[in-house]
This record gives structure tokens, sequence and C-alpha cells, in this order.
């Protein structure tokens, strides 16, 4: 492990070999520092809070296999930064993408349909509202929004690939779960021709 070493008096070398005595004291030494730094970024205690803790965990699994080049001050504030701006970047997908979602839900609700129908679109809500956070803000941006597979990935920084596998999970899911496989499309198809 070729870390640079501080003025301070942890003995890094001891940590990277799994001491947690030289771990615990660079925890005390760091977090609070840290967890302030993050929370100007976040804007949120409970989030900060976490996200300097992810970073530690991280560096204490991770020990063994991390490569170092800076001194680790400005690793895990390197790191914590990293978190944060994921963390907001998450925010703001959430923000852009699931009011849309929550619109098409209520009009799935408020629309009128038989006991057999209002059944299936409890569950086609049910698996929206469980597929993986990612799969299903790519799920929206294509099928509500209407967005190629192009435009998703280069808003959410993932490659063309990766929307194709998150709208193929989607898409297995209600296969799966639903008795009628166009069901939910016909659904989508009428909520998009009301907006």
């Amino acid at each position: 492990m070729d870390v640079k070493t501080n003025t301070d008096s942890i003995d890094y070398k001891e940590i990277f070999k799994g001491n947690t005595r030289a771990f615990e004291q660079l925890f005390k030494n760091y977090y609070a520092p840290l967890r302030g730094y993050c929370q100007g970024i976040v804007m949120d205690k409970q989030v900060s809070e976490d996200i300097v803790q992810d970073a530690f965990v991280y560096l204490w699994n991770n020990r063994k296999t991390l490569d170092i080049k800076t001194t680790i001050q400005t690793y895990l504030y390197s790191t914590v930064r990293h978190g944060a701006l994921h963390y907001l970047k998450k925010q703001m997908l959430e923000r852009t993408h699931l009011p849309r979602l929550a619109e098409f839900i209520i009009y799935l609700q408020e629309s009128e349909y038989s006991e057999e129908e209002l059944i299936k679109l409890e569950e086609a809500k049910k698996i929206l509202q469980e597929l993986p956070e990612q799969c299903r803000i790519v799920f929206v941006m294509n099928c509500m929004d209407g967005k190629k597979y192009k435009d998703i990935a280069e808003e959410l920084n993932i490659s063309v690939n990766t929307v194709k596998t998150h709208l193929s999970k989607a898409y297995r899911k209600f296969r799966e779960k639903l008795d009628d496989k166009t069901y939910l499309l016909l659904l989508i198809n009428s909520f998009l021709k009301k907006t």
C-alpha cells in the first residue's frame, strides 16, 4: 500500500494491515470534519452521516486492494465528495421522473375499470413500485416520457446497453406477474393519449 503520510500521529500502514485501533483513531480524527464538509454539500445531517460512514466502511472493507496515491485525508474527502454528488444526482433524477410515475398511478386509480381490471391495475402498480430505482426511472423515461434509449443513456450517464437491460428487466417483471402480457403497455398508451 503506497499511501503518503500526513503530519498527524496515525500510522496508516497499520490500518491497511488491519489494525482496528489505528482505524478507530482515523475515524475519530476525520469523522466530524468530513460530516461537516458533506453536510455543506447535501444540506442534510442524516444523509451526510450515512455518506461519511459509507466512506469509512468502504475504506476498511477494501483496505487490502486500494491503491491510494494521495494522502488518506485527501482520499477520504474525495470519496465523501463523490458520495455527496451521487446522492444529489439521484435526488435530481427522482424529482424529475418520479412525479410522472405518481401521476400515472393516480390516473390508473381514477380511471373507470371493471373489478378484474382494477385488480390487475393494483398488481401493475405494485410491480412498478417494486422495480429497483434506476430501472423504474428508465422505465418511466422510456414508456411514459417517450424518450429514446440514447437520450436516456445521455441523461443518466449510463450506456445504451444498460438502458436496454433495465427495460428488459422491467418488462420481464411485468410478464412474470401479469397474466396479460400487453396489459400494462395498453394502459401506458391510453395514459399518454390523455396527457
